[in-house]
């Protein structure tokens, strides 16, 4: 009798609303970005490939299908309502997803060499766990300033090139340090934030940071009315820019 009063006096989840956008962009020609949201899961995943042939886009969706298999809809009922749980929980999903990937690539020699960044974040009650590994990023907007969540597991090199006068030139290279489907010392980053009513979340690939700054993110998040009108006009605004990349924009209203 107990747990059956227990179960009644519990509140129900805050209706969200979500949506999510990826595009080729104005350069590529071929999308290797991957995206999921799951409601019943309340978990969200943006995954950036990286490798040739094709590869990429292997591994970001099976990345996104290793995860998913690991926080299944049970797994993630079994773990809600205990943060540490979640936690330990969301960084073996990460492990299992990249020793999937490695796997596939150890195994078929047309797939050698690829790996994805990938950002995933699950909802429980008004608290937004995310876990990372790479520049794939996640943005929360509350209290009226956009904050990034992820840190960047990236470092810029520089080459030598030779420009049309013949002079020499550094050209910056921007190297990602931690991914899906590579051996690392260092593994997934994981946070906990607070969400309140109202908050906006953003989880995206890097070829929508690199074409739009931080400022613009924010005007767009703030000004839009849904979740599918911010996808649609972030992504609107990177090939505005140069679409140098593919785009991915997952957006949910909480």
């Amino acid at each position: 009798m107990y747990g059956f009063l227990k179960n009644l006096c519990k509140s129900k989840p805050r209706a969200i609303s979500f949506y999510g956008r990826t595009d080729t962009g104005m350069v590529r020609d071929h999308n290797e970005d991957s995206f999921c949201s799951l409601r019943n899961r309340r978990l969200f995943v943006v995954a950036d490939g990286m490798g040739g042939h094709n590869a990429g886009e292997v591994a970001s969706r099976l990345a996104i299908e290793s995860l998913l298999e690991f926080l299944s809809e049970e797994k993630i009922r079994e773990i809600r309502g205990n943060d540490h749980e979640i936690h330990q929980s969301m960084l073996a999903a990460f492990n299992h997803a990249n020793h999937a990937v490695m796997t596939k690539a150890a195994t078929d020699a047309a797939m050698q060499g690829m790996g994805c960044t990938m950002v995933a974040c699950l909802l429980d009650e008004d608290r937004l766990h995310t876990c990372h590994v790479g520049d794939a990023r996640c943005y929360v907007w509350e209290k009226g300033s956009l904050k990034q969540i992820t840190t960047d597991h990236a470092t810029v090199t520089y080459i030598h090139k030779t420009d049309a006068n013949n002079n020499d030139i550094q050209v910056p290279r921007h190297v990602v340090t931690r991914a899906i489907g590579f051996h690392s010392s260092d593994g997934p980053e994981y946070h906990k934030n607070i969400l309140r009513a109202g908050s906006r979340v953003l989880l995206c690939s890097d070829g929508l940071w690199n074409m739009v700054d931080h400022t613009r993110i924010e005007q767009i998040l703030i000004n839009a009315s849904t979740p599918e009108k911010a996808s649609e006009t972030l992504v609107a605004a990177a090939n505005e820019q140069g679409g140098r990349d593919n785009i991915t924009a997952l957006v949910i209203f909480y």
